[in-house]
């Protein structure tokens, strides 16, 4: 998987994240990955991180691209 985070700074934190928000998300959906594939769609899952003393809210947009996953991190 390859993770876009919105900095630098952020991509070790995000990475972790994505690869838990996909894991999970699998554990719920296990047809999700052939789905994605096969009709070249974007997975998009919105949370709110709590870093302490402030939340940030983020959507990630997963996508298969030549049958390598890609994960783009935005800050909303």
């Amino acid at each position: 998987m390859i993770i876009l985070a919105p900095t630098d700074e952020t991509e070790k934190y995000f990475t972790s994240i994505a690869k838990d928000v996909w894991t999970n998300y699998n554990i719920r959906d296990p047809d999700v990955e052939y789905g994605m594939k096969k009709e070249f769609k974007t997975l998009s899952v919105s949370c709110d991180l709590d870093l302490g003393e402030n939340t940030v809210a983020v959507k990630f947009h997963y996508r298969f691209l030549r049958n390598t996953l890609y994960c783009f991190v935005e800050e909303i």
